[in-house]
Formats: structure tokens, C-alpha cells, sequence
């Protein structure tokens, strides 16, 4: 997990009370907060401080482009930075998670904004505001601050349950994972109903589920996230004297080349073409992209299987993971998808090793024939 700045502008009596609340939600997702104290300036003195090197800020604002484009025009020493939108405070025209995504936001009403990409943000909304920020931050909203804060934790690809949950499972789940260990990348765990399902990670191209724009998705409803924009995008396989490549032209065009070269050591009987994208895939696994969207309720939506998807105004071609389905069982029975671009990382090595560790993983084998 990350260790997080959380900075709150001077927006409202309430201030330290709604930071407090998205610092709660911050911690029960198992990050480390460092709170600010309110007001614009202790955020922006720590963006450019040392300090603030590897970790990532957050900074809670009622609207505006000032502060996000200070952020994305200055040398910041974030590794990345969200900016969370507060609906909490009942602006005219920002109180509504429509408003966030189709009102144009002007220049600050002061005309502080002395930034190069004032111009270039001003009157566009925010998920438009996002496309060209997103390589060093993005925007994320909620009606309340509680709602803020878990928006922001999937933002950042994480789970917003609770400490409670998250402290009663946390051994098991730690247990498992020391199991897997070894097949990380290889190897699949998910909970579906009151079932851990643990398999060796199937065909994406065998995938019978399909997310078609236009077709089965609720276009308002899709929100696609890239957790760390310096994931490689390029991967180099140094191989019998040649390379072998793979690589995303469209993460190349968007945030440059992040170039990253390995020596192939094949097992027996593996072909380089498997290794290839058996370590491609690992890159991914907890630094891609997180897709959600809304679409039609169906009993065929469960968590733990690859669906194609084909979105072309968010440049999406290929097959995602499906991690969470959450069933709204109203009168028009719809579900909410969360995707990623591969399974997530099991990789927890194990904290104590011993001559019983190969007798427990062949037990776990056995048990899954």
C-alpha cells in the first residue's frame, strides 16, 4: 500500500471533519496518511518538497483548476496526485456526480490561476480536464465525504471495506497468498459467493462474456482509470541473441515510452512466446488500468472471469478481468463492473520458510485437482 499526503483547502467549516473522514476511509484501505493542515499553501509546499518523494497526495477542494494546474505544470515530487471534488458543499453547479462529469469548470473566480495550462483546462469538465492531466494527476468526486473517499481508493485501484472485514480476513488471506506465492502470475484466488476459487488463470480469448459501447454498456456510466501511468508500456525479452517485443502503442502515445528489458530463462518445454507475455501480463497485474461501468443485471456477471471488451472512443480492444459485480436490484435491475487488465498480484513471500513449506503447497495442489 501507499503512503498518502492528505492536504484540505480552505473551503468551509467543515473541512477538517470531511479530511478526517476521507483519512478513516484511507487507512481501512490499508494506506499510510499523513494529514496537512488546512489550507492551499501546506499542500503546495509539500508537492515540492523532498519530502513527498514516492508518496502520493491527495488535496480536497470545492472546485476550480488552480490547484490542479499548479500540480500538473509544477515539478512535483509526488509519484501521483487525485484531486478529490467535494459535492458535500452544495455548489450551484457542482453537487451532482452529472454535474462533475458534463459542467464545464471556468478559471478561479480571483484570476490566481497563473499556470501555462490555465487556458488549456478552463471550461472543460473534468473527466476532459483528466485526459490531459492524467499522467501526473486526476480528479475524483463525491456527494458526500464519505462517498469522496471511497472514490478515491478505487481510483487508485483499491478496496474501500471496511477495517473490521479487512482485520478478520486479513490472516487467511495473508495465508494464501504466502501459498501462492510461487505461481504469482500463474495462478488465480478470488471469492465468489462464500467460495475461495483458486486455479491456474484461464484463456482470455476463450472469454463468453463481451462489454460492447453501445451495444450492452451505459455510456454515462464508464470511468477508465490508469493506476500508475509509469507502468512499463514496453516490454524488451533479450532471448538466443534476438528480442522479443511487446507493447501498447496507445499507453506509448499517451504517457511515453516506459521501456523495460528481462533475459528470458525458459523452464522445460516453454516457448518464448509464453514467457513473453506470461511476464508482460505480470507488469499489469497491479499497475494497469481499472475500468467500470454500468450495464444491464445478469445472473452471467460474476467476479473471477475475462470479458472482451470493445470500446473504442476509450481505446479499448481486448479482454479485462472482472474483479467486483455489485447487483442493484431495483425496478430496472442493473449491475456496476469493475475490471482490470489482468488477475491481481498474489505475490506475499512467505514471512517464515521451512522444510514443511513444499509438503503444504503440494497439499494445495492436490486439493485442486
Amino acid at each position: 500500500m501507499s503512503t498518502i499526503v492528505l492536504g484540505c483547502d480552505t473551503n468551509a467549516s467543515n473541512d477538517a471533519k470531511c479530511q478526517n473522514a476521507v483519512a478513516k476511509i484511507l487507512k481501512n484501505a490499508g494506506h499510510t496518511v499523513e494529514k496537512l493542515s488546512i489550507g492551499p499553501n501546506s499542500f503546495a509546499s509539500y508537492s515540492y518538497s523532498k519530502k513527498a518523494k514516492g508518496k502520493i497526495g491527495v488535496f480536497l477542494i470545492a472546485s476550480g483548476i488552480t490547484a490542479i494546474a499548479d500540480l500538473y505544470d509544477g515539478n512535483t515530487n509526488f509519484k501521483y496526485a487525485y484531486f478529490g471534488i467535494r459535492g458535500d458543499l452544495k455548489q450551484p453547479r457542482l453537487s451532482t456526480m452529472s454535474d462533475f462529469k458534463n459542467n464545464p469548470i471556468s478559471k478561479d473566480k480571483h484570476g490566481d490561476c497563473i499556470s501555462k495550462s490555465c487556458n488549456k483546462l478552463a471550461g472543460k469538465t473534468y473527466p476532459q480536464m483528466n485526459e490531459i492531466t492524467k499522467s501526473k494527476c486526476i480528479a475524483v468526486f463525491g456527494t458526500t465525504c464519505d462517498e469522496l473517499g471511497n472514490n478515491i481508493v478505487k481510483a487508485m485501484g483499491g478496496d474501500s471495506s471496511s477495517s473490521s472485514s479487512k482485520s478478520s480476513s486479513s490472516p487467511i488471506r495473508t495465508a494464501i497468498k504466502e501459498v501462492l506465492y510461487g505461481w504469482n502470475g500463474d495462478v488465480e484466488c478470488f471469492l465468489r459467493d462464500d467460495t475461495i476459487h483458486i486455479r491456474r488463470i484461464q484463456d482470455p480469448t476463450k472469454a463468453t462474456l463481451s462489454l460492447i459501447e453501445d451495444v450492452n454498456v451505459y455510456y454515462d456510466s464508464i470511468s477508465l482509470t490508469d493506476i500508475n501511468p509509469n507502468t512499463p508500456n514496453k516490454l524488451v525479452v533479450e532471448w538466443n541473441n534476438s528480442t522479443y517485443v511487446i507493447e501498447d502503442t496507445d499507453r506509448i502515445n499517451r504517457f511515453g515510452e516506459k521501456k523495460q528489458t528481462i533475459k528470458a530463462n525458459l523452464a522445460s518445454g516453454e516457448n518464448i512466446n509464453d514467457f513473453a507475455y506470461r511476464e508482460w501480463n505480470k507488469l499489469l497485474k497491479d499497475d494497469g488500468r481499472v475500468l467500470e461501468c454500468k450495464v444491464d443485471g445478469s445472473p452471467e456477471w460474476r467476479n473471477g472471469q475475462w470479458v472482451r471488451v470493445y470500446m473504442p472512443s476509450f481505446k479499448l480492444d481486448g479482454f479485462m478481468y472482472l474483479t467486483k459485480v455489485s447487483h442493484d436490484d431495483n425496478i430496472d435491475w442493473t449491475c456496476n463492473l469493475r475490471l482490470v487488465d489482468y488477475p491481481p498480484d498474489l505475490g506475499t513471500e512467505p514471512t517464515q520458510k521451512s522444510t514443511d513449506d513444499s509438503d503444504s503447497t503440494d497439499d494445495i495442489e492436490s486439493g485442486d485437482s
